[in-house]
């Protein structure tokens, strides 16, 4: 390939060798370009040790050996994969064989190869084998390069005689322990899969290999099955490459993000990027499926066989029979033979059992100790295809919505699953009557049915009652199925949108459940739903919105109030209450002077106890202000003044902070600013104006790490609110600092914005819900939108999930109430959407 001469030539060749094979992945990756590249390193090292006998560096090549191990003892090389080369020897003159490394691997290096070696010789590798497993792993993958071979069949030789009956089977254990404990919480396909080490991927295609190796074969494994290893391995590495292309580095975990430049890289064709990126996991998950199976049954059935029960079939199997089968399975934990697994892959197409009691055989197993991985197995092995087409159709879609951590058909299972747990541990002593056991089983099972367009819970509730008019169930059974499956958003979203202190809005949520029986269904599966979903949406903060929720409504239901809430009698209870707890700290008379001043939902909201103290902080507030007005001349007295009190860990790492000032324009915006400004994040605020001026602002934060915050923290934020108010502070300069400093977080997923706005589900407020791309300052920027057009802020509830954040704000058009102008309306859309977009 070079004319070069002397040292430089295997260098020349490598590198133009590694770019023209690059330069031949600008469209599509070659489906040989693993072992293209490690051809290229081999070529390399050939042509290197021979320049070193040139060189002087060698005598000759007959002392020693270089070998390939790892994934280049395999043959093949992803763009940025490791290099691991073992150099074998018999040499003993440490300054020959150190001049002879750093003349190997030096050029290698400075071509950006990660190259991890060792110099041992043959003795020595045999005795670490036994000790060491990571060695014996690596000669298990073992490949002659370049030099003398006959130093390496002795090693090969050697280390099959002399290890692999002494220390094999351990290393294989070891490997299957710790391949259960990789798999604990990863039971699943995952939308992002580790392509090296995560379940179902390369590290579990070596597991298969290094078991055969050790044990002499691949039995129970059939020639069907080792094509179908091949042909996964080969694509898991492609993907692999494809993704250290498109990322410009090593990269294992293949995120949502580089899904759709991947699967074109990897010539998977499509009408769209979602298309694309679709099928190439879809490809993926099941590969995945197939490598993780296959390794089970080689080593339980080769291993493990005589301690190890297992659930038999041989021959053709009906549907009827397999449901059996994983019936059987879902009690007692076994695990099906390899042959059996092919007769449950490959059933019958005759149907043998009509759907209804294909349903109560589901039910069974969903609820039985091993549901879970029963029911999984059943989806891997495309049973549930065979008589609900519209679940396997709905399973293999991918979301893009940066929260859910599963496919949907994965996470279907895996709420059933969360169902179960929930029911047995939150309700102790008062679980579900088996009945409603069973309607919650199959709620959740076909919660998510309707995936695939919008308003997904409104046609999954048709597609279940298509499916459910198959069976002969009992009406009432049928209806709160479906029920479950059109309302199973209606809590989660009324947790995090709605005012939880207004009556009418609970009630119009209460009326849609009906009765306590529906809302106890109800919020296990939302509680299963979301936990399924991820942690991008369950948390401690989502949790306790839930919780607050589900106790508003049944508190309502139990006391049969759906058709009334009389705000009137709860403020009335409030008022007494805060003045017997306030008698010892103030006059009855000022106590009511206050009383009055405080807003109706300001009452509603808090417990007489938080309004005792935010009576005392207005009252330490209202004496500095006046302070502060004698002190400073020509007006400036009590300009941006404020109070910054916190309640530190009120419950699982939240702090609540009530800011008292004067109320003024720009307030809010100026606290969310700071607030920013001081890396807290916001998990929601409510703002209450009373009618004396005075602003009582609550916010709940997440509790800044006791390690980063200084002890001054919220003194520090109390006089950055003043300075901002003052002009002293420019927050939009410094926030833009903020979010394009070096330590700033960058978000490689773009979130669309989405603005809706609803004048329907609250009596008083117009209910406005921002989703788009988490930034810092974010918050900010859209108070400040709501200030300059204008635009009272009551309520606002922030969640971020991931690279998003979904807001919710209740706002009024100052001293009118609702935002009702449809011109008005849309001009406020457009000036969010800008504020949103403007700095990203």
């Amino acid at each position: 390939m070079s004319n070069l001469s002397g040292s430089e030539a295997s260098i020349e060749n490598l590198r133009a060798g590694r770019d023209a094979l690059l330069a031949a992945c600008s469209k599509s990756m070659p489906q040989d370009f693993s072992q293209r590249m490690a051809l290229l390193v081999d070529c390399y090292f050939n042509a290197r040790l021979a320049e070193a006998v040139v060189k002087g560096i060698l005598p000759d090549c007959t002392g020693l050996s270089v070998l390939a191990v790892g994934g280049y003892g395999r043959g093949k090389l992803s763009p940025f994969s490791d290099l691991d080369v073992l150099v074998l020897t018999d040499l003993s003159k440490a300054d020959v064989l150190e001049n002879l490394a750093a003349f190997l691997f030096h050029p290698l290096w400075d071509l950006k190869f990660e190259v991890g070696h060792g110099v041992r010789s043959v003795p020595q590798n045999i005795e670490l084998a036994k000790s060491d497993f990571k060695v014996l792993a690596s000669l298990l993958d073992l490949r002659f390069i370049a030099g003398n071979e006959e130093l390496f069949k002795t090693l090969s030789g050697e280390f099959t005689q002399k290890v692999l009956p002494v220390a094999g089977d351990s290393f294989c254990r070891t490997l299957w322990e710790n391949r259960k404990a990789v798999g604990v919480g990863m039971d699943s396909v995952v939308l992002e899969p580790d392509l090296k080490n995560g379940w179902g991927t390369l590290r579990d295609v070596q597991f298969v290999h290094w078991c055969a190796g050790v044990k002499g074969d691949y039995l129970p494994l059939n020639s069907d099955d080792l094509a179908d290893l091949r042909r996964d391995e080969t694509l898991l590495i492609r993907v692999r490459s494809a993704l250290h292309l498109t990322a410009g580095r090593k990269q294992d975990r293949l995120d949502i993000e580089r899904l759709a430049d991947v699967a074109s890289l990897c010539g998977v064709k499509g009408y769209s990027p979602g298309k694309r990126g679709n099928d190439l996991l879809n490809e993926l998950h099941a590969a995945m499926i197939r490598i993780r199976s296959m390794g089970d049954a080689l080593y339980r059935e080769s291993f493990i066989k005589d301690s190890q029960q297992f659930i038999k079939w041989s021959g053709p199997i009906s549907l009827k029979s397999a449901l059996n089968l994983f019936k059987i399975k879902s009690r007692n934990g076994n695990p099906l033979t390899r042959e059996a697994r092919r007769a449950v892959a490959n059933l019958n197409s005759e149907i043998d059992i009509c759907l209804g009691d294909v349903l109560n055989l589901l039910i069974k197993i969903l609820e039985a100790p091993y549901g879970w991985r029963s029911s999984l197995e059943m989806l891997d092995s495309g049973v549930f295809n065979s008589f609900l087409p519209e679940f396997s159709k709905v399973a293999a879609l991918i979301p893009y919505d940066g929260y859910h951590r599963y496919p949907p058909g994965r996470h279907s299972l895996l709420t059933v699953h969360k169902c179960c747990d929930i029911n047995k541990d939150e309700f102790e002593g008062e679980t579900l009557t088996p009945a409603d056991l069973d309607i919650l089983m199959l709620g959740a099972f076909f919660h998510d049915i309707g995936k695939g367009g919008r308003d997904h819970h409104k046609r999954g509730a048709e597609i279940t009652a298509e499916i459910l008019s198959r069976t002969t169930f009992p009406s009432e059974f049928k209806d709160d199925i479906i029920f479950l499956v059109r309302e199973h958003l209606l809590l989660v979203k009324g947790a995090r949108r709605i005012d939880l202190s207004d009556g009418d809005s609970l009630l119009e949520i209460a009326r849609k459940v009906g009765t306590t029986r529906r809302l106890k269904l109800l919020f296990i599966l939302s509680m299963a739903d979301s936990m399924a979903t991820g942690p991008r949406v369950w948390n401690s903060w989502s949790e306790s919105l839930l919780r607050e929720l589900y106790s508003g409504l049944e508190q309502i239901l139990a006391e049969a109030s759906v058709h009334e809430f009389d705000n009137d009698q709860k403020i009335g209870e409030t008022r007494a209450r805060v003045k017997i707890l306030s008698s010892e700290i103030m006059e009855g008379s000022l106590v009511d002077l206050m009383l009055d001043a405080m807003p109706d939902r300001y009452l509603l909201s808090l417990e007489p106890e938080e309004i005792v103290c935010h009576i005392e902080q207005v009252i330490e507030f209202n004496a500095a202000y006046e302070k502060d007005l004698i002190r400073k001349p020509c007006g400036k007295g009590g300009k941006g003044l404020n109070l910054v009190r916190s309640v530190e860990n009120i419950a699982d790492g939240r702090t609540r902070i009530v800011i008292t000032a004067r109320d003024q324009d720009f307030l809010f915006a100026a606290q969310a600013g700071v607030l920013a400004l001081h890396s807290i994040n916001i998990l929601s605020a409510d703002i209450f104006s009373w009618s004396d001026g005075t602003a009582v602002n609550i916010f709940t934060v997440e509790s800044p790490s006791a390690e980063s915050a200084p002890t001054d923290l919220w003194a520090r934020v109390e006089r950055a609110i003043m300075y901002a108010m003052t002009g002293r502070l420019s927050l939009d300069y410094r926030l833009h600092k903020k979010r394009n400093s070096f330590f700033a977080k960058t978000n490689s997923q773009k979130v669309p914005t989405q603005i809706s706005v609803d004048n329907d589900s609250s009596e008083l407020c117009t209910i406005i819900e921002v989703r788009t791309q988490d930034r810092s300052g974010i918050l900010y920027d859209m108070a400040v939108t709501f200030s300059r057009m204008n635009v009272d802020l009551r309520m606002a509830r922030i969640s971020t999930t991931g690279s998003s954040v979904f807001d919710v704000f209740h706002v009024e058009n100052s001293g009118w109430g609702k935002i009702e102008d449809s011109e008005y309306v849309k001009e406020l859309v457009v000036a969010l959407e800008y504020a949103v977009s403007s700095a990203q």
